[in-house]
């Protein structure tokens, strides 16, 4: 009787552990950065680049991609959260989501 509902238990967990990545594995770059980044990237909340300002951009970018990546996934101090809070993003996602953020540098 105990082993089935530790079953039972075991498997609602692990159905909850697995739902957030699968659910951030079927939105677009635009549709994560709608829900999570747009709060500091629409307007500079922060010092945050904003979407589609080459001067915003230029100096991060100018260490390289991979890096603007990195700072993306690992945060910078307490200005740039870890992740930009969406943990249930994968690191291909968050790549997806700084790529559509500078895809319209002016």
């Amino acid at each position: 009787m105990i082993t089935k509902k530790i079953q039972r238990l075991a498997l609602i967990i692990s159905l909850f552990a697995v739902a957030p990545a699968s659910l951030a594995k079927d939105r677009s770059a635009e549709e994560i950065f709608a829900e999570t980044c747009v709060v500091c990237h629409e307007n500079g909340m922060h010092g945050a680049p904003m979407v589609g300002s080459k001067a915003d951009w230029e100096f991060r970018l100018s260490y390289g991609i991979e890096e603007v990546y990195l700072n993306t996934i690992e945060g910078i101090g307490s200005a740039m959260p870890a992740r930009g809070l969406c943990t249930d993003c994968s690191d291909e996602a968050l790549k997806m989501v700084v790529d559509f953020m500078i895809k319209d540098l002016k």
